[in-house]
């Protein structure tokens, strides 16, 4: 994907996401029975429908960042984007056992394969090879990280559940780490792209 394509996707996806969260709307759009605007009703164990959607969509986004990584790491051309695989495999693992812990008991609805969006990333990465593999891999880590900033911008702000705030107000930091990793990364890619030609 040219660079300036990349940025227009990445920057509607953006303000998409950041709509959805100035709104208190549903983050990601994909539990059609969770009513967006509606007023939170806290249940009795100090949570609310926020919460719940909130740990079902972090629990896919964090699947997916451990599997997208797996492959990276055997597959990945570049010793920068290696490293980052690595990386992201380490970090989701435990933070989505650390998730699942605290927002045990909400049983949020989890698929037990990746989201459709992520599914259709997995095959592109899976016909891939080389440096257009790691600019692919590089590029769907951009647009997850923001989305994922996103998605805890927006639970700080509307979520119940005190622990799983807590974990959101943690786990922020540490996204945009990546993100500017990731971003670092895919300027390294495309500059090098650029000067081979």
């Amino acid at each position: 994907m040219p660079l300036s394509k990349f940025f227009v996707a990445s920057s509607c996806a953006l303000l998409a996401t950041t709509s959805f969260a100035q709104e208190g709307a549903n983050p990601g759009g994909m539990s059609p029975d969770t009513p967006g605007k509606e007023a939170a009703q806290p249940a009795t164990e100090g949570s609310n429908t926020q919460d719940k959607l909130f740990v079902r969509q972090a629990a896919l986004g964090g699947r997916a960042e451990v599997e997208l990584g797996k492959i990276a790491q055997k597959k990945a051309s570049n010793a920068s984007v290696r490293e980052f695989a690595d990386r992201m495999v380490e970090v989701h693992s435990k933070s989505n056992q650390q998730l699942l812990r605290t927002g045990r008991g909400l049983n949020p609805d989890l698929p037990k394969d990746l989201d459709p969006e992520h599914q259709s990333v997995r095959n592109e990465l899976q016909k891939a090879s080389g440096q257009s593999f790691d600019i692919a891999y590089i590029s769907a880590q951009i647009q997850d990280h923001q989305r994922t900033a996103n998605l805890l911008q927006w639970h700080i702000s509307n979520g119940q559940n005190e622990a799983l705030k807590k974990y959101s107000i943690q786990t922020l930091p540490e996204v945009m780490q990546h993100l500017e990793h990731a971003q670092q990364t895919f300027a390294m890619l495309t500059q090098g792209a650029g000067s081979a030609r």
